[in-house]
């Protein structure tokens, strides 16, 4: 059997992981999303991958912007390269954004 090399999630409570492993979140409020998913996408970053981070209700494009921008002083640089994108969820899940 072939072991996968663990790499970073960012996340203490689930600890390193395979590349590829799924997980799902439950949630109550904004403040959950944020503290769940900031140090996830700030671990994938750190670790020179790709990062898409498709937004919606409670914690939308540019909140979700900020939360990450305090824990990673360069998210300028990651967002012009192109290593990390955050969208609305109307521009990545609807069709030409039509509702």
């Amino acid at each position: 059997m072939t072991q996968k090399k663990l790499r970073k999630t960012g996340l203490d409570m689930l600890g390193d992981a395979p590349w590829g492993t799924h997980f799902c979140q439950f949630y109550r409020n904004r403040e959950d999303l944020i503290e769940i998913l900031v140090p996830y996408f700030a671990a994938g970053l750190h670790n020179n991958e790709y990062c898409m981070w498709v937004t919606a209700g409670p914690l939308d494009e540019e909140p979700a912007r900020e939360a990450i921008a305090r824990v990673v002083p360069d998210l300028d640089r990651y967002l012009e390269k192109g290593q990390i994108e955050i969208l609305p969820d109307h521009q990545w899940y609807l069709r030409d954004g039509d509702h």
